[in-house]
């Protein structure tokens, strides 16, 4: 869990930091409650909060905390996304499925989309999303060192993932 929270508060400076106004809409699963919760105490913004679930209204800004890799949920996603109308973050593993969906483009037109990655050992880097000839591009617009003790605990989370 303190991966997890580790990113909902990385997700808060990075992400979603210069956002007035944020849902988060989250699946029912301990890492993504783990974030939403992290989110929500780091965030500068006036922050609500929807189960992926229950999410049926339209909302200028979200941050989408949800796996596609459980069933059916990257369709929920693609969902949620149709719902946001100017803002969305997401969760990196979103991101890696949105770039096989169908529509995609019609889906994130006039949005302004954002996820981010821990591609360097020791590094967050955070991209924007646009799309060209119906496939995703992502351009970098920031990096974030991560500290000695957030070192420890991504190494401690790896550890517990082999």
């Amino acid at each position: 869990m303190a991966y997890r929270a580790l990113l909902g508060r990385i997700y808060a400076e990075g992400l979603v930091g210069d956002v007035g106004e944020l849902a988060v809409v989250y699946d029912k699963t301990p890492s993504c409650v783990a974030m939403a919760a992290a989110v929500g105490a780091s965030s500068r913004a006036r922050v609500e909060f929807y189960a992926s679930d229950e999410f049926d209204v339209d909302v200028d800004s979200a941050l989408l905390l949800m796996s596609p890799h459980l069933e059916g949920l990257g369709r929920r996603a693609v969902a949620v996304l149709r719902r946001v109308r100017k803002f969305a973050a997401l969760h990196t593993p979103i991101f890696y499925y949105l770039d096989g969906v169908e529509g995609v483009g019609e889906v994130l037109a006039g949005k302004e989309v954002r996820f981010a990655v821990r591609e360097t050992p020791g590094e967050i880097t955070f991209y924007r999303v646009y799309v060209e000839g119906g496939s995703l591009k992502a351009v970098a617009y920031g990096v974030r060192k991560l500290t000695a003790e957030e070192l420890k605990i991504v190494r401690r989370y790896e550890a517990e993932k082999e």
